[in-house]
């Protein structure tokens, strides 16, 4: 190491007082100078610098969410393994390869040989006739590829090495790029609350896909992260989802008001920023999509409206307001099983001269009862369609036999036998309460009691 400029500035001045002058010694050269390594070499220790490097880099970003041991258990591996291929104590092979990358990046290429250098810019040139041939939209596939080959077989012939290895030993020691996304840029991320803390990512990814479709809900178009406790890592039944595109966004803007898991999910359009300025904008976006689903199901009941399905004054308000209150696409099931039910009784009257049953004489009630059956069975599972409702086979509906089976109580082993009906329709519990019996003032204030 060389003398410092204050050593030198003190040796001055004491040889001036001497009536001397002091002459400070050459700086030595810096060990920068090329090496004697051969290419072989060069291309083995870049290859596990580059290897070493990216794997601590991963270890840092710990995407696997590894525990301070484990991480330092894997560097202390990725750190052998460059070792043992370069040849060389791991700082020296890092402090080589920081000086091998400043230099590249400013030019300088006399590390490589001179055969090297040209293989390089053969490689180059292929890389570059490569991506002009992608890019040309005038030629068709048959040019495209005979140019293609015509190239590769001048890079061949310039580099006597084969396509693959050229192309492998350019990336190694002039590596693509990556342009990185701007930071700036406005990531398409919706807000999904309201979940069952037992449901998992992969339920709530199935839920949207088969919903949405397979050919908009893919593995790539729509990430999940479910918010966990940290202590417990357990769900706070709360999470986001991200989406690729903004079109995709608003389609799973849809799933709003559906049911997953026994609990009607929120979804909706998150906002970053400040607290105030974040609230501003939830606020302004759950307000946009009130009004959104308010002229959804407006849109379509007056589609049956005007279609003849439904009547202008069917519908009571109370409905109506219910409808909006729930997803488009369970609103949508609900009035297509609706309008079909009515078209199914309207033709059973007319052919077999039925009367018309009970349930339609309250429109609104018995489209409330399919919008809540629909909301709890879900869209697209044809498994659990009519639930606790069997057809006969006059395509009358009744209720299913195995509906007493789903007592709570009777699952958990208390015997509930004394409520169920016998054949003739009796129940035991009314020799228990008298009162229950039909005719006999069932719920007459004080006389019942």
């Amino acid at each position: 190491m060389g003398k410092s400029a204050a050593k030198i500035r003190r040796n001055q001045i004491r040889a001036a007082a001497r009536g001397e002058t002091y002459t400070p010694p050459p700086p030595k050269p810096k060990d920068d100078a090329p090496s004697n390594e051969d290419d072989e070499v060069i291309n083995i220790k870049l290859t596990a610098a580059e290897t070493l490097t990216k794997t601590l880099s991963q270890l840092e970003k710990n995407p696997d969410n590894l525990n301070s041991k484990d991480r330092r258990t894997a560097k202390r591996k990725a750190e052998a393994i460059a070792a043992e291929e370069s040849g060389c104590p791991v700082e020296e092979l890092l402090t080589w390869y920081a000086r091998f990358k400043k230099k590249r990046k400013t030019g300088e290429t006399n590390q490589l040989s001179k055969e090297d250098n040209a293989k390089l810019t053969s490689a180059k040139k292929l890389k570059e006739a490569i991506a002009t041939l992608e890019s040309d939209e005038a030629m068709n596939a048959k040019e495209r590829r005979s140019a293609k080959r015509k190239a590769e077989a001048i890079a061949v012939e310039e580099t006597g090495c084969e396509v693959a290895d050229l192309l492998k030993w350019y990336e190694a020691v002039h590596p693509t790029k990556e342009k990185k996304q701007p930071s700036n840029a406005t990531p398409y991320i919706l807000f999904v609350g309201q979940l069952a803390y037992s449901t998992t990512p992969d339920m709530l990814f199935n839920h949207f896909q088969t919903t949405l479709g397979n050919g908009i809900i893919t593995n790539e178009t729509l990430k999940i992260r479910l918010l966990t406790d940290p202590k417990t890592k357990k769900s706070r039944g709360m999470g986001f989802v991200e989406l690729s595109t903004p079109e995709i966004m608003y389609e799973c803007l849809k799933m709003h008001l559906t049911h997953l898991d026994g609990r009607r999910i929120n979804v909706e359009r998150s906002a970053g920023g400040g607290a105030a300025a974040k609230k501003s904008k939830i606020t302004q976006y759950r307000e946009k999509q009130s009004h959104f689903i308010s002229e959804t199901m407006d849109k379509i009941i007056s589609y049956h409206v005007d279609n003849g399905d439904i009547g202008q004054e069917e519908l009571d308000e109370g409905v109506i307001a219910l409808c909006k209150r729930h997803s488009a696409v369970v609103v949508e099931q609900a009035l297509k099983e609706y309008v079909e039910e009515k078209k199914m009784r309207r033709e059973r009257k007319e052919t077999l001269g039925e009367k018309e049953e009970e349930e339609l004489r309250n429109p609104s009630a018995f489209l409330t009862h399919m919008i809540g059956r629909v909301a709890e069975e879900g869209v697209g599972d044809t498994n659990k369609k009519g639930k606790g409702r069997t057809a006969d086979n006059s395509g009358k509906h009744k209720k299913s036999s195995d509906s007493k089976n789903d007592s709570i109580l009777e699952k958990s082993g208390v015997d509930m036998s004394i409520s169920h009906a016998a054949v003739d329709g009796s129940s035991k519990i009314t020799s228990i309460f008298p009162s229950m019996q039909r005719g006999r003032g069932r719920g007459r204030g004080r006389g019942y009691m």
